[in-house]
């Protein structure tokens, strides 16, 4: 999702497909990985102690960055859910309208986004997530931080080749997150910025 220093996104899949993927994965809370070779982070449940109430006024729209754009529709505010829908080529090259459930969870302050996994299927892509000023800002877990505590016995879950499967955080392992007394676990310093277009 991110050009951060974990993650040497490789530019060898097709141009416009690996852009719009990327707007939709990085807003969906995570990543570019399974479009560009990086590794994630997925967690077996939803990151986040409660659901966030949103309001659809900030939320909705439409939102670009340098890789593409997506329009969001705030499906459940008191839920904080929300349908995401970019335009992605299909197998013969032809635009095709795709769409994703995002679920915003909230705890210590902190948003977090998640989105279903599209292939395997073992739980949730997400990462931080921050809307303000007319602009949503998406941060990747560093899966490099991450499997080094999971092997320390900080976080439940295993290594799945180069991806990193978490079992449900619970409060305890959230704080850790959020408190960053094992040091910033997302890649802080390149992040995903929309901006929003229009009212």
């Amino acid at each position: 999702m991110l050009r951060s220093a974990n993650c040497s996104c490789r530019r060898n899949h097709g141009p416009i497909i690996t852009k719009i993927r990327r707007s939709k994965l990085a807003l969906a809370g995570l990543i570019l990985l399974t479009t560009c070779g990086c590794n994630a982070v997925i967690s077996k449940r939803l990151v986040g102690e409660r659901p966030a109430k949103v309001a659809a006024k900030e939320w909705e729209g439409n939102w670009v960055t340098t890789d593409g754009a997506v329009k969001v529709k705030v499906i459940d505010a008191d839920k904080g859910i929300l349908k995401v829908a970019w335009l992605e080529d299909d197998k013969q090259g032809n635009p095709a309208l795709k769409t994703a459930e995002v679920e915003l969870r909230e705890s210590g302050g902190w948003l977090f986004a998640n989105t279903k996994e599209e292939d395997k299927g073992r739980g949730y892509v997400w990462g931080r997530i921050r809307n303000e000023d007319g602009q949503i800002t998406v941060w990747n877990p560093n899966d490099t931080l991450f499997k080094q505590l999971m092997k320390e016995g900080v976080f439940p879950g295993k290594v799945d080749g180069d991806e990193v499967i978490l079992d449900g955080l619970k409060p305890q392992h959230l704080k850790i997150i959020i408190s960053g007394e094992r040091g910033v676990l997302f890649s802080w310093d390149n992040p995903t910025v929309f901006v929003k277009v229009g009212k």
